[in-house]
């Protein structure tokens, strides 16, 4: 393998344990954000084969030669009967694991305000402080590198750990040593309730056209909101053009992107399909907010779920180009239900077709212009390494 698709590999490692201080989701398409509601509520009779379960749970937890922890013995039957269904997007989330799955959906959490990325094997640095936080507030640094948290050292932790750390309500406040530009700093800081922005947004000038930019980094409840908001303030600025860059966007809720694609497609549009096992229905935009100026969609191999949906119909309906490389190709729709024992699971119900029909499960979105990532990018990116930014900007002069 050579050494740019080793650094093109490890990047996309990066982005799986990339932590925003409440761990990551990969390839997430929830059709309904409210919690604890399915589409099928039928109840069906306990098959008495189930006494073998409770049989083999007794024995373990009375008769096996070392102590066992009954909760781990029921997370690991329920997630041996979703694994048993072969669908690597149907899964079991431990209590811990679904406040994780909630804090990034909600776009709010309890912690720092600070997203932070595992640069090496004993390396966890701050990457981005949010506006208002407790991070910005009490002097946290974009570069800081930890090295101490409550007087325990950082060494072997990774972003998640650091994480997982830091958001836990057990303790309001955390004595935090990064080391910033080799000299070692102690930060008290208090933790709070933090709002993340999934939707960041500018204007960039190219010759004498205005071209408007919006990154989506996940289809979350405030999501919609934060798009509308930098789209309209675009749109003040006198764009001519935009671009929405949906790389490494890996989905959210399926009422987050329907909202943003109705800002684009006339009402009666067909945004997108759903497949069941009674037939196909279209879904179609109800909205008059249609839009005409150029629009050019940035994606990339991590871009699913929801990101594909919008890919699909922004260049299926409103004729955008794609620009990148091809999607991560998730073509199918999850619901969560939350269990008794506060744990929560997420399985397959749905399976979503583009507004022409087309599946794109296991292949993907082709770009219009495939564009490859540079060496120098991968290496330390910036917008005027960017290619794939670029070659949007160049279409759109």
């Amino acid at each position: 393998m050579d050494k740019l698709k080793v650094k093109k590999y490890l990047r996309l490692a990066s982005l799986i344990i990339f932590s925003m201080m409440i761990g990551s989701v990969i390839t997430i398409f929830i059709k309904n954000d409210t919690v604890g509601i399915t589409k099928n509520n039928k109840s069906h009779k306990l098959n008495s084969n189930l006494g073998a379960i409770e049989e083999t749970y007794n024995s373990i937890l009375n008769e096996y030669y070392q102590k066992v922890d009954s909760q781990t013995l029921i997370d690991g039957a329920i997630d041996g009967m979703l694994n048993s269904l072969g669908d690597q997007h149907t899964s079991y989330f431990t209590e811990k694991e679904k406040n994780d799955f909630d804090a990034e959906l909600s776009g709010e959490y309890y912690g720092i305000g600070a997203q932070i990325q595992s640069i090496s094997e004993n390396e966890v640095k701050i990457i981005k402080i949010f506006d208002g936080s407790p991070a910005q507030k009490y002097g946290l640094q974009v570069g800081d590198v930890f090295v101490s948290i409550d007087g325990k050292s950082t060494d072997g932790m990774d972003a998640t750990d650091i994480s997982n750390n830091l958001r836990s309500e057990k303790a309001t406040s955390a004595t935090i040593v990064v080391n910033r530009n080799g000299k070692k700093v102690k930060v008290n800081i208090k933790k709070d309730k933090v709002t993340m922005f999934s939707v960041s947004s500018e204007v960039i000038k190219s010759g004498n056209k205005n071209i408007g930019y919006i990154g989506v980094s996940i289809f979350g409840q405030k999501t919609y909101t934060q798009f509308k908001n930098a789209l309209t303030k675009l749109e003040n600025q006198n764009i001519d053009s935009l671009i929405i860059d949906l790389r490494d966007n890996t989905g959210g809720y399926l009422t987050t992107v329907t909202q943003m694609l109705e800002l684009f497609l006339d009402d009666g549009k067909i945004l997108y399909q759903m497949q069941t096992n009674e037939g196909v229905v279209e879904y179609k935009s109800s909205k008059n907010n249609s839009r005409k100026y150029e629009i050019i969609i940035l994606v990339n191999e991590t871009s699913a779920s929801a990101s594909e949906i919008m890919a699909a119909a922004m260049k299926e309906n409103y004729s955008a180009k794609l620009v990148g490389k091809t999607t991560y190709g998730k073509g199918t729709v999850q619901t969560i239900k939350y269990l008794s024992n506060n744990a929560m699971i997420k399985y397959t119900i749905e399976k979503w077709l583009t507004p022409s029909g087309n599946s794109i499960d296991g292949e993907g979105i082709k770009p219009d212009y495939e564009v490859e990532v540079s060496e120098e990018y991968l290496n330390d990116s910036t917008k005027e390494n960017d290619k794939q930014l670029q070659k949007a900007i160049e279409l759109l002069k």
